[in-house]
């Protein structure tokens, strides 16, 4: 077609669209390109050349017999022949042998064949704690300060609740030399023609597991 026989504004139309494609293009091409460049960027960082060191402590409780001669037995000897009345002592070093400091030293019996021994609160057993600054001496007496760190205690109340037992250190290394006082309390019973009475505390046997537990100390915050 001659441009001679197309009508002026159809001209001025087209020219118009091209010049509207060329510029769309100028402006997508010009997007692209900022979008594929790469722009450069600072950085820092910051970091102890020689590694911070960083430890923990740990916690460890340790009961053993007394190692004083003629009290060694610890609590691991058997309580035999009981009658009412009777006390018998039992000595143990209770260690706390880690780096750590502990809190709220605590003791509960539990006892595999139960019987009134330990679920009868006035007939059955009492347990009561004492410390000494120093070793117990073989005839069971403290050669420094006594000190009681555990109130008598029936044997029911101590399986039923966890007791605690007020000793002077638990600092790390802390040694705490303990007496157990274990006590038959008085009763009276009247056996007729061989036969025991009702709820006799006669002819029973207990088998018990004495168990201290201790915490950590306090948590502290260093700005050290």
């Amino acid at each position: 077609m001659n441009n001679s026989t197309i009508p002026p504004w159809t001209l001025k139309l087209a020219d118009r669209g091209a010049k509207t494609l060329m510029i769309g293009a100028a402006v997508i091409g010009g997007g692209a390109l900022v979008g594929s460049g790469v722009f450069a960027a600072l950085n820092a960082t910051a970091f102890n050349p020689a590694g911070q060191s960083a430890t923990t402590q740990t916690l460890k409780l340790t009961q053993s017999a007394s190692a004083v001669g003629g009290i060694t037995g610890g609590i691991t000897t058997a309580i035999a022949n009981l009658a009412p009345g009777d006390v018998v002592n039992r000595f143990i070093d209770l260690t706390n042998g880690g780096t750590m400091g502990a809190t709220n030293l605590k003791l509960q019996l539990a006892d595999s064949t139960t019987s009134l021994l330990t679920s009868d609160g006035t007939k059955g057993l009492q347990i009561a704690i004492s410390e000494c600054s120093t070793a117990w001496t073989s005839a069971g007496t403290c050669g420094g300060t006594p000190t009681t760190v555990m109130a008598s205690t029936t044997a029911t109340s101590l399986i039923a609740t966890a007791k605690t037992v007020s000793v002077g250190s638990l600092a790390s290394g802390a040694v705490n030399r303990l007496k157990i006082e274990i006590t038959l309390p008085n009763s009276t019973e009247t056996t007729t023609n061989g036969v025991l009475p009702s709820g006799t505390i006669q002819g029973l046997s207990s088998s018990l597991t004495w168990t201290f537990t201790e915490d950590q100390r306090l948590a502290t915050i260093s700005q050290q």
